[in-house]
């Protein structure tokens, strides 16, 4: 159905309110010093001040303690910058980054919705269905919505030609949060060999030139030891199972795969289930989760092995989208804020209701479903401690890869006439 007038106005009457309801959250949370702002603070203002990172790796070693111990030393060293403007106006920097990071993304997964639809409900749905995310990566004011804008960034880069672009996103994504480089062997099945490289190039200079810059390189080479010490030699690299973690690694609100099998095997886990179906000592916990990681990461390159230029932008817009849900269930630390990286899935599931495929629309409704029941059991912290969100991810992970399978041989057209999709078959030869 057509746009109307009133209808386009509501929608940007909704988008610019809940814009701007982020950046007033996200600013008093950061003026107030609250998570997880005042991690980055911290860390970033004790490298301007010190020129070096917090000597102690607990984070809840007080003022000596790193906050951020899982991040690349060069994070805080990127951000030492906007820690030396002072705590206000450094909050307000960040919370302008937010809403900029978070509009960037909405506007790109609108017109996604508006190719499928023809009108700008589908935006509107988007918004209602992910009310609950966005809130929550808000509250916690961390990287969730910079890292979506960038993974967007770089797919609208490929899109356009801009394939260096692309890999300087990317790669920034990268230095930031380690999980985008789940799309690097996504991006050498597409034959993308300058986005590669640049994304690379970029990785290599974010994660070495700031941490120079800001440490010397002695104590940028020992910050980095340490890093590599804490989470490849630690407990991060087993799954966070560790008893003695602090109680947000261990108890319903971690979601990943190593902590929703340890509730549900390990006897001594301090939050483990009433009902445990096995019985599995930490270290086969830590052996199972890896495995079945990598049995997902293997499912994605299956699943995204085709060549860029046998798809249409439809195909290729849900692959990153798979991307993202990919990035979710690898994380060792699957917390609610970072459920924003499920947008473009869900707005992929969403433009499927315009299908005339049958199949697409039921694939589209069965992962909307799934999106729709796992909010709900958010309010449940026993559903959620028995892993209610992962299986949620999983199953619309699932959905999404069936429909790019399925979509490849059919000949269905999009409601509309338009392009069919959003999950176009490829083009003869």
């Amino acid at each position: 159905m057509p746009d109307t007038l009133l209808a386009r106005r509501a929608t940007f009457a909704l988008v610019t309110l809940l814009l701007a309801g982020v950046f007033v959250f996200s600013f008093e949370r950061a003026r107030r010093g609250q998570w997880d702002f005042e991690h980055f603070y911290h860390d970033a203002r004790h490298v301007y001040e010190h020129g070096a990172l917090p000597a102690v790796l607990d984070p809840t070693g007080g003022d000596a303690g790193r906050r951020l111990p899982f991040y690349l030393p060069s994070v805080a060293a990127m951000l030492a910058p906007l820690a030396a403007l002072g705590r206000v106006p450094a909050a307000l920097v960040w919370a302008a980054a937010q809403v900029a990071c978070l509009g960037y993304s909405l506007r790109t997964l609108g017109r996604w919705l508006a190719r499928a639809n023809g009108n700008s409900g589908g935006l509107t749905t988007l918004l209602l269905l992910g009310l609950p995310v966005i809130y929550e990566a808000a509250r916690f004011n961390q990287l969730s919505f910079p890292v979506l804008a960038l993974l967007l960034a770089g797919l609208n880069a490929l899109e356009g030609g801009r394939r260096a672009r692309a890999g300087a996103w990317l790669g920034l994504a990268i230095a930031l949060k380690l999980l985008p480089a789940i799309a690097l062997p996504w991006l050498a099945l597409k034959r993308h060999w300058t986005a590669l490289s640049a994304a690379l190039v970029a990785l290599l200079a974010l994660a070495t030139l700031p941490a120079v810059v800001a440490y010397g390189s002695q104590q940028a080479a020992v910050h980095y030891r340490e890093w590599w010490d804490f989470n490849v030699g630690g407990d991060a690299a087993r799954g966070l199972i560790a008893a003695e973690r602090r109680e947000h690694f261990l108890d319903y609100r971690n979601q990943s795969i190593a902590q929703v099998l340890a509730r549900l095997t390990w006897a001594e886990h301090p939050y483990r289930l009433a009902w445990q179906p096995l019985r599995l000592a930490p270290g086969q916990v830590a052996l199972v989760a890896n495995l079945l990681t990598a049995g997902v990461l293997v499912a994605l390159l299956l699943l995204v092995r085709r060549p860029w230029q046998d798809l249409d932008p439809d195909p290729r817009r849900g692959e990153i989208a798979l991307v993202g849900l990919t990035m979710l269930v690898a994380s060792p630390l699957l917390r609610q804020y970072y459920l924003v990286w499920a947008l473009p899935a869900v707005a992929v599931m969403l433009a499927w209701r315009a299908s005339r495929a049958a199949g697409l629309r039921r694939l589209g409704w069965i992962g909307l479903i799934a999106w729709g029941l796992g909010m709900l059991a958010w309010l449940s912290p026993p559903a959620r401690s028995a892993g209610a969100n992962l299986v949620m991810l999983l199953l619309m992970a699932g959905v999404l890869g069936w429909g790019l399978v399925t979509s490849r041989g059919a000949g269905a057209t999009a409601a509309g006439g338009s392009p069919p999709g959003p999950l176009r078959p490829p083009r003869a030869g």
